[in-house]
């Protein structure tokens, strides 16, 4: 008597399974998502940058040679394998301003970094600190003013220096008054 076979036996089924599995893993491995990074909008550039933040890590991003060229640093060293997507354009003509207790502003001007032995001038610069904060500033761009709160504060967007200002000088006194 010949029995006809209709299902897979749970063996089958298992090792079906387990080379899935092992063909996956060699397929995602290939694929690090944590050495590419792709910049579409300023505004959007701190929640990018956390994508590459792990706690106790302090992570740099410097925009150099007139901002066409970009360089990512973790706890101070150079990732060369790091690709970075960046629209030069959309650094182009950034200005980058912090303010005081007073809402006066003035304009940051980056320190140099060195890249494979060479100095740079820095045109932007963005951090975010190993305790998950980051860089604090008003970076106006085509008339409009992008506010990066320091801490875990929302990126806001205006279209007036003057309200920047106030708007980063509030969350600023906030901060500074609940200590108090």
């Amino acid at each position: 008597m010949n029995k006809k076979r209709d299902a897979f036996t749970l063996f089958e089924l298992m090792i079906v399974v387990v080379i899935i599995g092992i063909v996956y893993s060699l397929v995602l491995g290939r694929f690090d998502t944590k050495r590419y990074m792709k910049i579409a909008e300023l505004g959007s550039l701190r929640e990018i940058m956390r994508t590459k933040h792990k706690e106790g890590v302090r992570v740099d991003l410097y925009l150099y040679d007139n901002c066409e060229k970009s360089a990512l640093f973790l706890n101070g060293e150079y990732q060369e394998d790091m690709k970075i997507d960046i629209k030069p354009k959309m650094f182009k003509n950034l200005k980058v301003y912090k303010s005081d207790q007073f809402a006066n502003e003035r304009e940051i001007n980056f320190s140099p970094v060195v890249i494979d032995d060479k100095l740079y001038k820095v045109c932007f610069q963005f951090t975010v600190f190993p305790n998950g904060s980051s860089s604090n500033y008003i970076v106006e761009q085509d008339g409009r003013y992008i506010i990066f709160p320091p801490y875990f504060e929302d990126v806001n967007q205006t279209n007036s220096l003057q309200e920047a200002l106030t708007l980063f000088t509030h969350k600023n006194q906030k901060r500074i008054d609940s200590y108090e």
